[in-house]
């Protein structure tokens, strides 16, 4: 039995002669994405070029090495958030840069906040604490704005 082998369709001849662009992609996307190590980005940009060859279109006389590098890293990018990389870095940046600004920066605005809400605690507290016509009454003045006025 002898097996023949297809011709490489378009795509696929169009990644193998370009190959070197996913070297350029990778180097360009580590300079945005340091956290993701070098051959995580090799991968995406091998991807992104793959899906890349598969959607150009020749007729439009464009050529394929521009329309590539962006495209393909555009879909790298995408890929890459798609997969959670983006948004795990994300989130543990900025938590990272919040627990360093609560230990560094006191923030006033906050202090006061926290003052109102405790003495609004303590206000809601005393009012519990008084019997229903006095609540009621206290309502009525000073949430309804009912007075014999």
């Amino acid at each position: 039995m002898h097996v023949t082998e297809d011709p490489p369709s378009d795509s696929v001849r169009i990644v193998q002669q370009n190959m070197s662009l996913v070297q350029n992609i990778a180097h360009r996307l580590s300079r945005r994405y340091s956290w993701v190590g070098m051959d995580d980005l090799n991968s995406y940009a091998y991807l992104g070029l793959t899906q890349a060859a598969k959607i150009y279109d020749s007729s439009r006389g464009v050529p394929f090495e521009p329309f590539a590098c962006r495209k393909a890293m555009y879909l790298a990018i995408d890929q890459m958030r798609k997969d959670g990389i983006l948004r795990r870095a994300d989130s543990t940046c900025r938590h990272r840069e919040a627990s360093a600004l609560e230990l560094e920066l006191p923030d006033p605005a906050a202090d006061r906040a926290r003052e109102l809400l405790e003495a609004r605690e303590f206000c809601a507290e005393l009012f519990k604490r008084l019997d229903e016509s006095a609540q009621k009454l206290l309502t009525m003045v000073y949430a309804e704005k009912l007075t014999y006025r």
